[in-house]
This record gives structure tokens, sequence and C-alpha cells, in this order.
């Protein structure tokens, strides 16, 4: 054995030795929840320094990635991509697999706001519900995507349909977002961020500099590693607020403001109880054809 093999083989040896977990790897459960084409998949493509397109993804979907540790074992992350309808799904896992120690980053639309409030108050409510179960340790944190195009946002025919206004040649009419409206989103977001107590990043695919900052992020919930970004509140670049860097704003004036500022689809904070399975909107064949053999084969077990 030659001498640079002699030692990596010492560190390998030094560093299981010293392991308190006697070599297991940590086992972390992390949800990306967000709405459909809000960047989940994107974000796990860039950790993964992966060149592939994104996909629309299913209302829910799994993967999972390994990272080697300081003492040479590979910890495990389970990721689950969920669509912010069917957030009661993480209440449901984490208590039919019992599981200790989960992560949930929410990742918000900066294009398509007009429902940021209604997903903020179900972030809020998904919080109360899983620190009702103490054996569960719950990390958060809020990631808004596509901030290269904050500046401007699709103009909406009205409240109810949410439809665009088309220009004669077909193409989808914007308008700027004035600072104002800029500082309220910031504003509304930093606000539930204190609430979760986690960290709040913005971000964008097409800047390096700001996607090493949510890969940061990602690598901190999925694996535990440090997240030591300084405080940055400048409306002219993404913002990052570490936990526990801003406090509380008055949420009865953000509420107003935003009704005022944004057309939005209404404010609810109930949790949907219902079995997102038998919404028709989220039919899939194949899915629910299997899904349909194994509710048959547990009605026939004894």
């Amino acid at each position: 054995m030659n001498k640079p093999e002699e030692l990596w083989s010492i560190a390998v040896n030094e560093g299981l030795n010293n392991y308190d977990r006697n070599g297991q790897p940590e086992i972390q459960t992390l949800f990306l929840v967000g709405a459909s084409k809000s960047g989940k998949t994107t974000l796990i493509h860039a950790f993964l320094d992966k060149d592939d397109e994104p996909k629309v993804s299913l209302p829910v979907e799994y993967t999972y990635i390994r990272r080697t540790n300081k003492y040479m074992v590979k910890d495990i992350c389970y990721i689950w991509e969920v669509d912010t309808a069917n957030i009661s799904f993480i209440n449901l896992l984490t208590k039919s697999e019992g599981l200790e120690s989960i992560s949930v980053l929410f990742v918000i639309d900066l294009v398509h706001v007009h429902d940021l409030w209604n997903a903020c108050e179900r972030i809020e409510e998904l919080k109360k519900n899983l620190e009702a179960k103490p054996k569960t340790i719950i990390t958060f944190g809020i990631l808004g995507m596509k901030y290269d195009l904050f500046e401007v946002l699709e103009i909406y025919s009205n409240f109810f349909t949410f439809k665009p206004i088309l220009n004669p040649s077909g193409v989808i009419m914007k308008k700027n977002l004035s600072t104002e409206k800029k500082l309220i989103l910031c504003r509304i977001a930093k606000h539930y961020a204190t609430i979760v107590d986690g960290h709040l990043v913005f971000c964008t695919r097409k800047d390096r500099t700001t996607m090493k900052v949510a890969k940061d992020l990602f690598s901190h919930l999925a694996f535990k590693t440090k997240f030591s970004h300084p405080l940055r509140f400048d409306l002219s670049s993404p913002v990052i607020i570490p936990k526990g860097g801003e406090n509380k704003s008055d949420i009865n004036y953000l509420h107003n403001t935003f009704e005022i500022q944004f057309a939005h689809l209404p404010v609810t904070s109930k949790m949907d109880d219902d079995d997102p399975a038998k919404d028709a909107s989220y039919a899939n064949e194949a899915i629910d054809k299997e899904r349909k053999k194994y509710l048959e084969k547990i009605e026939k077990a004894p």
C-alpha cells in the first residue's frame, strides 16, 4: 500500500471511530411545498447540478438524495414535492410514518402572487398542526423563485377568473411592478418567515450567486449543514433574511394593503382535510389504477 492510500485509510477509520452514530447515516425528510411551476423541481436539479429541463410535477412527487458527510457516511434525505393544495399530505405522512425530524421549504413563485396570502396562511396552519406532535422536530424555510421576473406581473382580466389579458398578437400583457408593491410582497414573505422561524431567500436560476444561496438553504434543510449568509433587505437585489433576523410586521396592515394592491384568490386559513386523491382535477389514470388495486387489497386483508 502506498503512502496516499495509507493516509486515506487512516482518515476513513479515524472518522468512523469518532462517529457517535456508529457509522449509521443521518436520515431527514424534506417537503418542498409550492404551486405548480413555482420552481420546486428546478431547485432540486440545481442542487444536483443537473441541466435537465424541469417538467410539470404531479400534485405529490418523491425522490431521494444522498450526501457523504465528514465521517465518510452517506446521509440520506427523502424529498417530497407537494402542491400547496395538497399540503395536508405532510401531516398525514408525518403521523403515519412517525417522522421524528422533517424540514419544510415553501417555494414562492414571485411572478404569480395572486395566491400568496392564502398559501402563507396554509403554511402557518401547517406549522401549528405539526407543533401539536411534540416528538417531531420541524425546520422551515421560504424561498422566492424567479426574482429576475419580479419586475413585471401578468395583467389579469378580473379578480375571479385570473385569465391573463392578451394583446392583439396573442402575447400576455404585463406591467412593471412598482417599488411599493415589491416592498409589500417582501414584507409579507418576511412576516411569515418570522412566524415559522425560518430563513427567507429570493433567487433566480439565471444568477449563480443567488442560486448558490438557495442551494445552501436547500442543503441546510436537507442535511443540516450551516446557513451563514448575512441579512440583506434591499429591493435592488434578492432578499436574504436569516432565521431570527427580523421582527414580525403588522399583519392587519399587510393584509389590507395586499388586498388593495393585488388581485388575489379568496383568503382562507382552513386546512383542506379532503383526500386529494379524490380530486378530479388531479386525476392520473396510471396512479389511480394502482391506488385502486392497493385499496382493494387492503379491504380484502384479514
